[in-house]
This record gives structure tokens, C-alpha cells and sequence, in this order.
């Protein structure tokens, strides 16, 4: 009785949040159905395909088959472009580092080296595939709360531009490396604010951690303590979160000075920036999907420009250090979303249809979680690239194919009628889609590159016998000793 008064209740206040956000959107303008394609710089072509850079993107799907990454090169080099002057503008020393993590295709990391970006590292992996693509040490940031000895050797004999030390631990084994390998490392220290992330990240400014990390660092002649690292979170669509985080690094930087005659040069105020296409599911978004409801409809207009971002942070910057001053501290940042989120598009073939209850039409794909997570957990916008000119005629669930009931990637979503062999369109596939990606029962994407209106493959899809080429086989004789065994 009470379970079911509770899910009464419920609903109702879910209808009533249903409501409320249809005569905001109504009042403003906005279409509940879902956003532009103009948000992405597409288009829809004669064919009513869904076309980027003059590409039809169906037919890229026929070519190379689905499911298919389509990164866009252009559009990367101006989002890398457009936050780089976003700070640059206002502050006379910027360093960018790409996130490796948020999107590891060697060829779109590559193309962002080309722009002039640094890379940043979270693992002993992602810096071997740094040095790998060419990046040479001083170029290469180190950071991550699991660091190997055999990493940090790797990163210390390459003379990488400064390791973010994460836990004490680190600072031993770093301070002996760099006696081996005879020259002193530059290190920061990763710390933790009254906001953002923590738990198993970084040492606390508030319970005195960091502090006794620079204290550690200053026993060590062969390390060069001049950085402090904090990185808040992902996703974030809020200012003053970051406000409030580098005030406070800021106000710890001058104890150091104070205390410990320590000049921190590197402010490295990481990444986790929002984009205007893509929102966290809230609570209520996930009590909607958990009730057959639609999530609530993504406002763009609620993120804020990244030239915001740089005009506030570079202001506060400059109450603490004088902008001419040629020897002004460095910022670093570590952006991913903020610049491949928009720039990849993931296509699917839909498999099958299917009758659902209250007219609802399910939608069967070729790819489900194994290959787009992030769809169980943020907004991403979805199209049916190959029925762009049709209508909307029906609400829709699209499933992937995997034998889970958690496979689910949108929840009733309107869409034109929909049949096997159409394809989908999932946008904002540029973060944490491939790293995220998985084999469950089926072989991982392929990959293109978009250049003009060419398309170029960059990462091939995986075979099955990709998939298994590390395991070791059982012989045919053992099958035959197995079969007896058994009868």
C-alpha cells in the first residue's frame, strides 16, 4: 500500500515537471522534440540524409558500415582554437593539454597536436602512446591517481613538462628516479577544494595534506616543487564552482610562498567544462527514464560560453598577479569534452522494429552500451540520419543488441517511423564514448576522418579474431578429451 502510494505521488509530481517544462519551452521557443542539427554544423541533403562537411553520412554508413565513429577535423582544430583564445585572450601565458583520456583514437589526439596542444596523461598506457605519436617529453603533463613506478620511470627519463603528484607516495619514488636519470623534475601537487572531486583524488588543502606534500617535496634536491594541479569534476556548467576552487588554490599558493619560499609557476586548473549540447541526467531526469517518461528537454542557452570561463578566471588571476609581469605563473588546462564532444558523430543500423505498449515503437540497433554509455547517463541528441526530411510521427525507445535489460539507450524519443535498415545518428560522440567502449558480445566501431569532404578510415572495426587473439585455444585434441570425459 504504501509502495504503491509512493509511486501515486511520483508521478504525479513527474507530470507536474512535465508540465512546467512545456510552457517554459512554449514560452521561449524551444522544440521538446530535441535540438537542431544546426548546432553541429549539419544539414540535410536532396536524399533527406543527414550531411557533415559535405559528406552524406548514410552513405558513409553503407561504406564503411555501422556502428561508425565520424570524427570531424575541422571542427576540432576550432573548438581546440576557440578555448584556446578563450583564455589567451585575456592571459599572456596558456598552455592547453588534451585530455588522452576523454577520446584515445591515436588520429584525433594527432590532429590535436597539430593545433599545438600538449598531451595529458593519466596512465603508464597513455604515456607510452604519447611518446608513441611523437610528443616529446616536455610537452607531456602527468597526472592520475594510480601511477606505476614503471610509469613514472618512463615519464621522468623523458623529462615530461611536470608530474602532478597524487598521493604521497609518489614523491620517493619520483625523487629517486630523477637521481638515476641526473637532472631535477619539475612536480605539482594535485589538490582538493571545499568543491569538486576528491574520495581517492588529490591531497586536501583544508586538512593540511598539501601542505605537508610541499613540505615532503622541499627534503628532495632533485625535485623541483612549482605546480599545484585541481581538477573538479566533468561535465560542469557552472562559473563559480571554478571560482570558488582557484580562489582557494590561489590563497593556498601564497602560504607556500610565505612558508616555504615555494613560486608555483604552473596553475594547472584541469578540465571538466561543460558543452551546450550534452547535460548530466539529474535525479528527476533518472526518476523520468525509471518511469517511462521522457527526460526533461536540454536548454543550451544554461551552459556558459568557454570566453566566459576565461574572462572571469583571468580576472580573478589578476588580483593575485600582475598580467605584464613577464614572469606571471603559467595555466594549464586540461580540456577534452569542451573539444571532441561535438566534433564526433556515432551512426548505428537499426536491426529490427518493434510494436511497444501505448504506441511506443522499440527500436532495435546495432550498438548499445558496448559502444555509447554515456547515453545512460547524460542528454545526447539523437536523429535518423537517414530520414531527415520525414516527419515525426511516434514516440520511440532505441535498445542496443546486447542480451541485458540495461541496454537501453533512449527512452521515448519522437522520431519519424523508423525501419530495419535506417540509420541513427547519436551526436556528441567525442567524449568518453571510445574509452568506454567494450567487446560484450560483439566487436568493437571503426572509425573515419572527416577532412573537407573527404573521409578517410582511421581506426579499422575489430574482428572476432581480434577479439580473441590473446587467449590461448584449446587444441582439437583436447576437445576430443573433453568429449569423452563427458559421455
Amino acid at each position: 500500500m504504501i509502495r504503491k502510494l509512493k509511486n501515486i505521488l511520483t508521478r504525479a509530481f513527474l507530470h507536474r515537471v512535465a508540465a512546467t517544462d512545456r510552457k517554459e519551452s512554449a514560452r521561449r521557443g524551444l522544440d521538446l522534440r530535441g535540438l537542431a542539427p544546426s548546432h553541429w554544423d549539419l544539414s540535410t541533403n536532396d536524399a533527406g540524409h543527414l550531411e557533415a562537411q559535405g559528406c552524406d553520412l548514410v552513405s558513409l554508413a553503407r561504406e564503411y558500415g555501422a556502428p561508425l565513429y565520424v570524427v570531424d577535423k575541422e571542427r576540432l582544430a576550432r573548438n581546440y582554437r576557440a578555448f584556446y583564445d578563450a583564455f589567451a585572450d585575456h592571459y599572456p601565458k596558456v598552455v592547453i593539454g588534451t585530455s588522452y583520456k576523454t577520446n584515445p583514437l591515436p588520429r584525433v589526439i594527432s590532429a590535436l597536436h597539430e593545433c599545438g596542444a600538449y598531451a595529458e596523461v593519466i596512465s603508464h598506457f597513455e604515456l607510452w602512446l604519447a611518446l608513441k605519436l611523437g610528443v616529446p617529453g616536455p610537452s607531456i603533463i602527468v597526472n592520475g591517481p594510480g601511477k606505476t613506478r614503471e610509469g613514472l620511470e618512463l615519464a621522468v627519463s623523458n623529462q615530461t613538462k611536470i608530474i602532478n603528484i597524487d598521493g604521497l607516495h609518489e614523491i620517493e619514488w619520483i625523487a629517486d628516479l630523477a637521481k638515476k636519470y641526473g637532472h631535477r623534475q619539475r612536480v605539482g601537487v594535485r589538490v582538493v577544494t571545499s568543491v569538486g572531486w576528491s574520495a581517492q583524488f588529490g591531497l586536501g588543502i583544508g586538512n593540511g595534506d598539501a601542505l605537508k606534500a610541499f613540505q615532503q617535496l622541499c627534503q628532495h634536491e632533485q625535485l623541483e616543487p612549482c605546480g599545484i594541479h585541481v581538477h573538479l569534476g566533468t561535465g560542469i556548467r557552472n562559473i563559480d564552482i571554478y571560482l570558488t576552487a582557484i580562489k582557494e588554490v590561489l590563497e593556498f599558493a601564497s602560504v607556500l610562498k610565505r612558508d616555504l619560499g615555494i613560486d608555483i609557476r604552473y596553475f594547472d586548473f584541469g578540465g571538466g567544462f561543460g558543452v551546450p549540447t550534452v547535460r548530466e541526467f539529474s535525479g528527476v531526469d533518472m526518476m523520468m527514464r525509471n518511469n517511462d517518461m521522457p527526460v526533461r528537454p536540454l536548454d543550451t542557452e544554461a551552459c556558459p560560453n568557454i570566453s566566459e570561463y576565461g574572462k572571469a578566471i583571468s580576472r580573478l588571476m589578476s588580483q593575485y598577479y600582475s598580467l605584464t609581469d613577464p614572469d606571471v605563473p603559467t595555466l594549464i588546462f586540461e580540456p577534452g569534452r569542451a573539444i571532441t564532444s561535438s566534433a564526433q558523430i556515432l551512426l548505428l543500423e537499426v536491426l529490427a522494429t518493434k510494436a511497444g505498449a501505448n504506441g511506443v515503437t522499440n527500436i532495435i540497433a546495432n550498438g548499445g552500451k558496448n559502444i555509447a554509455m554515456p547515453t545512460g547517463y547524460e542528454y545526447h541528441e539523437l536523429f535518423v540520419a537517414s530520414k531527415m526530411s520525414a516527419p515525426r510521427s511516434g514516440r520511440c525507445s532505441v535498445f542496443g543488441p546486447l542480451c541485458h535489460p540495461g541496454d537501453i539507450l533512449f527512452k521515448l524519443k519522437e522520431l519519424p517511423a523508423v525501419n530495419a535498415g535506417d540509420i541513427l545518428a547519436i551526436m556528441d560522440a567525442g567524449a568518453y564514448f571510445v574509452p568506454n567502449q567494450m567487446n560484450f558480445s560483439n566487436p568493437r566501431s571503426s572509425a573515419v576522418m572527416l577532412q573537407g569532404d573527404k573521409a578517410e578510415l582511421i581506426r579499422e572495426r575489430e574482428s572476432f579474431e581480434d577479439i580473441i587473439s590473446l587467449d590461448q585455444l584449446q587444441t582439437e585434441a583436447s576437445h576430443g578429451d573433453s568429449a569423452v570425459v563427458n559421455q
